[in-house]
């Protein structure tokens, strides 16, 4: 019996299959672990009395490691019966840059509330987390 290799023409199409194949699994799986992952840092949070029961707070918000996207999303807990961002979704905050959001909430006096912002970055998602206490 005569044993006979892969042709020439088969032996190429695997050849280019396979580093195709090594290049895809290399940008999926590795590029976006060499990326850093976007942080949300609260730098500061100023809170006033609003006189109708309402406080407003100014958070701001420092971007690192990536840029981020305000999606206009915020929440407190404990929950209060009135929260709302006063700050539009889609405000940019770019990488190393401070940006304010404001938040408009029926906050009671004495209580701690952790205020969290929702943000996107790329294809991923940030959250910062600010500490309130209404006086």
């Amino acid at each position: 019996m005569k044993k006979r290799g892969v042709s020439p023409v088969i032996a190429t199409v695997l050849l280019i299959a396979l580093v195709t194949a090594a290049a895809a699994i290399v940008f999926l799986v590795v590029i976006p672990m060499l990326q850093p992952n976007a942080t949300a840092l609260v730098t500061s949070v100023v809170g006033t009395a609003d006189g109708d029961g309402n406080y407003t707070v100014v958070i701001t918000v420092k971007a690192e490691g990536a840029d981020l996207v305000y999606n206009g999303t915020a929440t407190a807990s404990p929950t209060v019966t009135y929260i709302a961002s006063t700050t539009a979704g889609g405000l940019s905050i770019p990488n190393g840059e401070q940006k304010t959001i404001t938040i408009v909430g029926a906050f009671q006096v004495g209580t701690d509330y952790t205020i969290t912002l929702y943000f996107t970055s790329g294809d991923s998602e940030a959250i910062g987390t600010a500490q309130f206490q209404p006086s």
